[in-house]
């Protein structure tokens, strides 16, 4: 490949240099012609040279295709075996194990990247020999006083020379262009047999043991192990050496001492460090210090300090695995490089976990429970992390010569360190999911716990029944898995302190304007207040009241980023678990192209339906709230246009992801369609209404007679729409009484929306003078008062006016406007009591009740409007 591509390089770099760009020469003289003649042959030589490296490069990738179509074969061949061999693997770990052995002689992945470049090259030369070759024919043909010249016929000969070597390299850039593109297809050839290997290795060695059981000889087994490793094979003069080689290689060196010098930067900036966690502590929970701000550089800093061990770590596993002549140090500088990312998750938890980080002081978790969960992290850093070590390494060494024993005890001894690091959190009451009520106190928080406890424990069962690798493999992605999901948790609480903080300065600011109100009243004047003290009284904030919308939306967010996550983890590791597609559980039949064919339906199947229905719920609980609170409230939407689609996508979702995992089981729409349209005749009878309510709620998603939060009257019912579902509406009255309403009710009664379009509403109120009293004085009252009340809107203008005189009493009509239903009682009540209180200051009275009764009475004999007294 490398001598492939160099050839490449030199013939695409000849090219250019031999057909640059150059003007045609003029001949109008011997001498002309003698140097034209010297540049023809020049060029022909180039060309001739071309030729040779193009040959070249054109054998090297014949070579390498028979080199490709050999490994082809190769693996080929592993899978037949494999296929042949597999029902037999769980009767003998040695066939097994000869297998494996097997599996790791196979060819790396080649890739199409040098393949494209190459082909692209060969594409530029061919462009460029076109070019030359159509500039041959703009040379000059020489004069009559030349032609006699012995070297014209020289001139002519070299042209058409030229001509033929073009050619030739045109035809052989062409052969060179499919021979790549062979190469390439054989390359994905191979890349496809390797991918089916792997499947098929995951489908037959992941649930068969690939050790012995443990028996009584495994103690011996194990001590004979350890002294052949410590004694036979050398390994400390092994590891000696390897060090003297790292030592006296450039690379490892700069990269072992560039990682020395960040760790001495390191224990000399602890101390600024420690002293900025102080700083930030002292700030954090008092509002007018506090900032996101500081959470942020808490957490950067963290990271950047947990990072110089780490890149130690990580600096001393390259330099031991470049060693090649020694097996130890290479396997051992695998199992260090293993380690190193879970050091650094220990290290950053323990600085998150200190006295003034993460945990404690910004997110306020109780200083107990997190001391309890960070209980063993001396165990996790000085056990755990070596015994990871041990385990990668003899993974590695020597085609696990050790795992069985050696390999196989530190596994065994890492799951009891794990029991007692995972009971130490779990103790602590760690949550590993928070439901709506922010409460890690939930079902589903209790069942994945009980995973991650019975995790370590099933595993050192299967180790101990000889699934080793089945038992490393699942555990490792367990543990990967439970690290994102406590890194999302991380992220969870992150954003909600910003929540926090904002609600704390919101309330805050409200605070500051009471108290300035407060004092202004006091005071008696508007402006030059003295500033507040900035230790004043902060209100105390509950966390689960801290906008529910928006704590929604992030729990939405987290739990789609877990399931992708998890999906993504997990997803290597679909084949390990073909064997389910071998369990049939019941048989269906289908109907393809005319021809019935049975088809069965196994236990595979009926975990993706249950994995796609689980994705279904989780999408229609989420994603409506995502489309809401992230896009739709961004948008210039219509009211309760959001809502509407935000419905209309639940239930799109729902009816997907339901005909999707029915199909999985075998209940396609095929096969139900004519009994769903027999059932919907029998259920528009029987259950007319509630399709009738149904259809009702659809109308009103789109046409949008209603919304939630809407003021209406329906059946002398008031109140506030506070839900839209499919079948009803609920209504809460003034008395806080939830009425569950039909939505046939709000399509075909009538209904009154006192805010469909506009929430403005009239008032028109009733006010008596006595005949006396001055109709323009009573009028300019009325006028003045409805510019005091604080809840009459100036636009539309409120209007007064003289309606009628009853029987010695003037009645007069204000008619004022409020901006929202709930502002209508609060206005009655204020511009009464201005109205009452403007009558005192004027000497004006109301008439007196006696003349009720005899209002009413000649209101009836007259048949004009009568008026009651007290109902202004």
């Amino acid at each position: 490949m490398l001598m492939r591509g160099f050839l490449g390089g030199i013939l695409l770099l000849l090219s250019c240099f031999a057909f640059a760009e150059e003007s045609i020469p003029n001949i109008d003289n011997e001498d002309q012609l003698t140097e034209v003649i010297a540049k023809l042959n020049e060029k022909n030589e180039d060309l001739r040279q071309n030729m040779e490296y193009q040959k070249a490069h054109l054998t090297s990738i014949i070579n390498e295709q028979n080199n490709i179509n050999t490994q082809i074969s190769h693996v080929q061949n592993t899978l037949a075996t494999l296929a042949e061999q597999g029902e037999w693997l769980s009767f003998s770990t040695a066939l097994g194990e000869t297998l494996r052995q097997q599996l790791l002689r196979l060819p790396e992945k080649p890739k199409s990247q040098p393949l494209d470049a190459e082909i692209a090259e060969a594409k530029v030369q061919q462009l460029n020999y076109s070019n030359t070759l159509a500039r041959l024919d703009s040379y000059p043909t020489l004069p009559s006083n030349l032609n006699n010249l012995k070297s014209a016929s020289q001139y002519r000969r070299l042209l058409r020379e030229q001509s033929e070597l073009i050619k030739t390299l045109i035809s052989g850039t062409d052969t060179t262009i499919l021979e790549l593109t062979k190469l390439k297809i054989s390359n994905k050839q191979l890349t496809n047999a390797i991918d089916e290997v792997n499947d098929a290795a995951h489908r037959y060695f992941f649930w068969v043991a690939d050790v012995n059981p443990v028996s009584l000889s495994f103690i011996l087994d194990l001590a004979r192990d350890v002294v052949y490793v410590t004694v036979q094979i050398d390994t400390l003069s092994q590891l000696y050496n390897a060090g003297v080689e790292v030592l006296s290689a450039p690379k490892p060196l700069f990269f072992l001492v560039l990682s020395l010098l960040f760790v001495f930067v390191h224990f000399k900036m602890r101390g600024k460090y420690n002293a900025f966690l102080n700083k930030s502590a002292a700030r954090v929970g008092k509002v007018t210090q506090d900032s996101y701000s500081l959470t942020l550089e808490v957490i950067v800093l963290s990271l950047i300090m947990a990072l110089p061990v780490p890149i130690l770590w990580a600096a001393l596993g390259y330099a031991l695995q470049i060693n090649w002549d020694y097996p130890v140090a290479v396997a051992l500088g695998y199992g260090v490089n293993a380690a190193a990312p879970i050091l650094w998750v220990f290290i950053i938890t323990a600085h998150f976990a200190s006295q003034n980080g993460l945990f404690i002081t910004h997110f306020g978790w109780s200083k107990k429970n997190v001391r309890q969960a960070m209980k063993y992290y001396q165990l996790s850093v000085w056990v755990v992390i070596p015994l990871v070590m041990v385990v990668m390494s003899f993974d590695q060494f020597n085609n696990r010569q050790f795992a069985a024993t050696i390999g196989r005890t530190a596994f065994i001894i890492l799951c009891f360190a794990l029991v007692f690091m995972t009971n130490s959190i779990h103790r602590a009451g760690v949550p590993l999911y928070i439901d709506k009520k922010g409460s890690g106190d939930n079902l589903l928080s209790h069942i994945l716990w009980f995973v991650l406890l019975s995790a370590p424990w099933l595993a050192i069962i299967a180790a101990c029944l000889g699934y080793l690798s089945t038992a490393e493999v699942l555990l490792g992605r367990l543990e990967a898995s439970v690290i994102i999901w406590f890194g999302l948790l991380v992220v969870y609480f992150m954003i909600r302190r910003w929540m926090w903080i904002q609600k704390r300065r919101i309330e805050f600011e409200r605070t500051k304007q009471r108290r300035l109100e407060r004092m202004q009243r006091a005071k008696g004047i508007e402006e030059d207040l003295t500033p507040l003290n900035d230790n004043m009284d902060e209100p105390v904030i509950d966390l689960d009241a801290i906008s529910a919308q928006s704590l929604q939306l992030v729990r939405s967010i987290i739990m789609l980023t877990a399931l992708i996550s998890m999906i993504l983890l997990w997803s290597e590791l679909h084949s390990a678990f073909a064997f389910m597609n071998n369990i049939k559980l019941w048989g269906t039949s289908t109907i393809i192209n005319g021809n019935e064919i049975e088809q069965h339906i196994t236990l595979g199947a009926v975990c993706i339906a249950i994995l796609v229905m689980t994705i279904t719920v989780q999408l229609v609980k989420n994603l409506p709230a995502l489309l809401e609170l992230g896009i739709l409230q961004h948008l210039d939407l219509a009211p309760g246009t959001g809502y509407a689609i935000s419905t209309v996508s639940k239930y799109i979702i729902l009816m997907v992801g339901c005909m999707i995992a029915f199909s999985f089981i075998g209940i396609d729409w095929s096969k139900i369609q004519w009994l769903i349209a027999a059932l919907g005749v029998g259920l528009g009878f029987g259950l007319q209404e509630i399709f009738a309510n149904f259809i009702s709620g659809l109308i009103i998603l789109f046409e949008k007679p209603v919304r939630i939060g809407d003021t209406v009257t329906i059946r002398d019912l008031t109140g506030n729409i506070t839900k839209i579902n499919t079948r009803a509406i609920t209504i809460v009255d003034w008395d806080r009484k939830e009425i569950v309403m039909p939505n046939k009710a709000f399509i075909t009664e009538q209904l009154v929306n006192w805010s469909l379009s506009d929430s403005i509403t009239r008032i028109v109120l009733t006010i008596p003078a006595t005949i006396d009293a001055d109709s323009e004085l009573v009028m300019k009252l009325l006028q003045q008062v409805s510019e005091e009340c604080e809840f009459v809107l100036n636009d539309p203008e409120p209007q007064v006016f003289l309606v009628d005189i009853q029987e010695g009493i003037q009645l007069f009509e204000l008619r004022v406007f409020a901006a929202e239903m709930g502002h209508r009682m609060k206005l009655r009540s204020s511009i009464q009591k201005l109205i009452l209180e403007a009558y005192r200051q004027h000497n004006l009275t109301l008439p007196f009740p006696p003349l009720q009764t005899n209002l009413e009475a000649l209101g009836r004999k007259s048949g004009r409007r009568s008026y009651t007294i007290g109902t202004i």
